[in-house]
């Protein structure tokens, strides 16, 4: 996996939020703090996401078959705790000032110039993730890697924020209504977790061992069940060895014909390559069973 992307996002975004931390002091805004917590936050899942493509190379054991790939899960399941903590963080710190508000210094100049540097630092780091990809084992790219789609909606929504941030900014210079500067801050949270939330839900479908979104389970089935000389099947799972790769496992039964047969390897290579080539299944284990007189077509 590129390393590229992680190195460059750690670095530009952790000089940007020791920037944005010591600004939002001087301005006592909170929505410039909410702002350089989440970036913080993002720092620390990017350091975390980075880490898992370290292990990832790792070569497999006789201990550890499928080496150390499930690393990958880990970070997702615990950049997505991060990110709650993160929000509940804005959010107790917005309903505080909403109700006790401070005296939100408002030197517009300042506060647009950390945000605008913000908006560069974070659409530029997200333009690398868009265009590096993933590459899997075989050295085909994928764009579905959690980690990597994760920082890339970080960014992205941390480029929104930080645009709220000036508006919170020039708006209170313009009214002097304190409170609108907690009202952006909770508008802040809201925004993130709504744009985190369908990688947080299939954070957890990966942790449960579910079906990745990417993979169509109806379709495979479908594929399956109607493949010439296959009569029935069972025992069809399909799951996650890490957040780029996925494993399926099978139970297919055959005419008698079909295994007689010297096309009948033939026809299981054809199933493994249509698997990993059109449905991305990165391993494919088929558990081959003869006809049996009277048997009757079995379902999952």
């Amino acid at each position: 996996m590129a390393q590229r992307p992680y190195l460059v996002g750690i670095s530009l975004n952790l000089i940007f939020v020791l920037s944005e931390l010591v600004f939002s002091k001087l301005a006592n805004s909170t929505a410039l703090f909410a702002d350089a917590f989440h970036n913080l936050s993002d720092v620390l899942s990017l350091v975390i996401a980075w880490l898992a493509v370290l292990v990832f190379g790792i070569q497999a054991t006789k201990n550890k078959t499928y080496g150390w790939h499930n690393v990958s899960i880990l970070a997702s399941i615990f950049n997505t705790v991060l990110l709650i903590f993160a929000v509940g963080t804005i959010f107790v710190e917005g309903f505080h000032n909403l109700f006790n508000p401070g005296d939100v210094q408002t030197n517009g100049m300042m506060i647009t110039i950390v945000a605008t540097i913000g908006i560069f630092v974070n659409l530029s780091t997200a333009a690398l993730f868009k265009a590096s990809g993933v590459p899997d084992e075989h050295g085909h790219h994928h764009d579905q890697d959690l980690n990597a789609k994760t920082a890339y909606l970080h960014l992205l929504s941390d480029a929104a924020v930080s645009i709220g941030v000036i508006i919170a900014g020039w708006l209170i210079k313009m009214t002097g209504i304190q409170i609108i500067d907690p009202i952006v801050s909770l508008i802040i949270g809201v925004v993130i977790i709504l744009s985190a939330w369908p990688v947080m839900k299939e954070t957890v479908t990966l942790a449960i061992n579910g079906v990745p979104d990417a993979i169509d389970a109806d379709a495979i089935y479908n594929y399956l069940a109607t493949k010439t000389g296959v009569i029935a099947l069972h025992d069809l799972h399909i799951w996650p060895l890490s957040t780029t790769e996925t494993a399926l496992t099978v139970h297919l039964t055959f005419e008698k014909d079909v295994l007689n047969q010297a096309h009948g390897q033939k026809l299981l290579d054809e199933i493994e390559n249509t698997l990993k080539n059109d449905f991305e299944i990165n391993h494919v284990t088929i558990q081959v069973e003869a006809e049996k007189n009277n048997e009757n077509c079995n379902a999952i």
